[in-house]
């Protein structure tokens, strides 16, 4: 049967079906039957004159056939549709707002509203529910029956991650993802001697490569025949493989060897992916707290010195939630970590792939629905194109006592590149951008990552968190997005019950957006403003229908009643009998 999906290819298969045909094959059934009942008793009639008693036939010692009519008949048919949408959305958009209230609400908002529903992921929850508000904004909320309040921290990733935390702390909120819906970027205007600025889902992402706490040697080994490589005055290195060389370098503040197909591992917690996370301590071992914010900054040295080394991040989920879902933030992770590598200096170019395998191997290993650390992570597996690399930072490694290789087509192994130990006295660093064209302006001298933290908190138009060797920032008035999922409930509900104090203080643009999915077979929408006039931004309505798997069959049947006497043989036949017989024929039936 093909798929129908509206009720008017349902009304054709009605007014396509041949009524007609139907009833004439029932009363042609009850011609047959008639037919078949004379012939049963012209059968009688052979017999009884074949079949002989005494040298008569059972005819002419007076048995008759016995003959039957039809004394009425009906005929009746029906057909019965059963028929649900098989159609997956039917969105029926519209949208009103006081324009003196808009605050910065555009329709591509609303295009990436419609457009996010259609989704697969929203498929695999019951219900779902969207909520925006401007960064600075504080509200207390009540969803479902939990009150929370929003977050009030003043880190960048703290406060976009706690209040999504608070949203799901209802029991019947299965997850909560957040993004920054609208921003500006931040930006550079001085190049020289910058503080480097990349720019990654609604965050600025500010480091600091260049500023050496210790003397700083990366080493290359293309072929470990006659190895020898001086790191200092006292100290040459002379292994035949990476572990005995890592081993020789014995007072170092930090070491990292690095191989072909070498992995990395950053975990995340539960449905987080906006920033690596230095201090997050569950997961596999090694976890994030061992020296991974150390390693990376050697992979990205490593990555900025040999435009032969590239990696690849795939990113993985638990087995908490759908497949799509999950395959989307296995993306959102490695896309993170991508990001990070970016902001430390590296070349998009040299980071080749970007995958998710979502939860794929959490199923594989633990099961379905299974709430598990060791499976949130993005991996990083690096490509080295043969050759071995070692990082180390002061201790051996002495950078007046060593040597870097100055041609690499001739030599097989050395020093890669080296960097001198900075004076923190005597380092500036500009910290000269902007965000927006003549919205926020910063020009400072800076000598640490934590310098440019406070600075950009001193305008009061960012919040800035440190984050390994990256300070994140958002724009105060960056607008984000939550949405809530849940897999319990056909509705989640969101009630303002902020205090009068709160909606003073907050600018007049929160919105909250109302997105129901019915697992059964039917949705409906509503985007519309808080109550509050404070607050109010949009009012509006978005009408979605939605069906699971439900298909359409037309079911048919058809019946005939009918009344059947026995009625007198033919008069011929009579006579007949009369005349073989001698006798008077009793024409009434057996």
């Amino acid at each position: 049967m093909p798929t129908i999906k509206t009720f008017e290819q349902g009304a054709k298969i009605l007014q396509n079906t041949d009524v007609s045909s139907i009833v004439t094959g029932l009363a042609l059934g009850i011609a047959e039957a008639q037919e078949r009942l004379d012939n049963n008793s012209v059968k009688q009639i052979t017999r009884l004159s074949e079949t002989a008693i005494g040298g008569k036939s059972l005819l002419e010692l007076g048995f008759q056939p016995a003959f039957y009519a039809f004394e009425y008949a009906d005929v009746s048919a029906s057909i019965n549709l059963k028929m649900a949408i098989q159609e997956e959305f039917e969105i029926d958009f519209s949208l009103a707002y006081d324009a003196t209230k808009k605050k910065g609400y555009t329709d591509e908002h609303i295009q990436k509203i419609e457009n996010s529903y259609k989704e697969e992921k929203y498929r695999e929850f019951k219900s779902s529910r969207k909520y925006w508000t401007t960064l600075s904004n504080e509200h207390t909320l009540k969803v479902n029956q939990t009150t929370v309040s929003t977050s009030t921290e003043v880190g960048s990733i703290n406060r976009i991650e706690e209040t999504a935390e608070k949203l799901s702390s209802d029991s019947q909120i299965d997850r909560v993802d957040s993004q920054v819906i609208e921003t500006k970027d931040v930006e550079s205007t001085d190049h020289t001697n910058e503080v480097k600025v990349h720019n990654y889902n609604g965050f600025g992402m500010l480091s600091l490569m260049d500023y050496y706490a210790e003397d700083i040697g990366i080493l290359k080994i293309k072929d470990y025949t006659g190895l020898s490589i001086a790191l200092n005055s006292s100290l040459t290195l002379g292994g035949s493989t990476l572990s005995d060389n890592l081993t020789a370098i014995g007072s170092s503040s930090f070491k990292l060897g690095v191989k072909d197909n070498d992995h990395l591992e950053v975990y995340f917690a539960f449905s987080k992916h906006h920033a690596l996370d230095f201090a997050y301590s569950q997961g596999g071992s090694p976890n994030n707290t061992d020296f991974l914010k150390e390693k990376l900054r050697a992979l990205a040295f490593i990555m900025m010195n040999d435009t032969a080394v590239s990696v690849k991040v795939t990113g993985h989920t638990d087995s908490v939630s759908g497949d799509t879902f999950n395959k989307d933030l296995g993306l959102k992770r490695a896309n993170t970590v991508k990001n990070y590598l970016i902001g430390l200096g590296v070349n998009e170019a040299q980071i080749t792939e970007i995958d998710s395998e979502g939860e794929q191997l959490a199923k594989v290993n633990i099961g379905n629905d299974k709430n598990d650390p060791v499976y949130r992570k993005a991996v990083i597996q690096v490509d080295t194109n043969g050759n071995d690399y070692i990082f180390v930072a002061g201790g051996d490694f002495d950078f007046t006592n060593s040597e870097a290789i100055a041609d690499w087509n001739v030599a097989n192994f050395g020093i890669l590149q080296k960097y001198e130990k900075t004076d923190s006295t005597t380092i500036t660093k500009k910290l000269k951008v902007q965000s927006g064209v003549s919205d926020v302006s910063v020009d400072k001298t800076v000598k640490s990552l934590t310098d440019i933290e406070t600075e950009l908190n001193n305008t009061n138009k960012f919040y800035a968190q440190v984050s390994g060797d990256i300070v994140y920032l958002l724009r105060k008035d960056a607008k984000i997005e939550y949405t809530l999922f849940s897999n319990s409930n056909e509705e989640i509900t969101i009630e303002d019950t902020s205090t009068s104090t709160q909606n003073l203080s907050n600018n007049n643009d929160t919105l909250e957006i109302h997105k129901v999915i019915n697992s059964k077979y039917f949705a409906k929408s509503d985007l519309k403003s808080i109550k509050d006039p404070k607050i109010s931004a949009w009012s509006g309505s978005l009408d979605v229908r939605y069906a699971r798997q439900f298909g359409m069959s037309v079911e048919g049947n058809a019946s005939v009643s009918a009344r059947m006497v026995a009625v007198p043989p033919p008069t011929g036949l009579e006579n007949y009998i009369q005349t073989v017989s001698g006798n008077v024929t009793n024409s009434s039936g057996n």
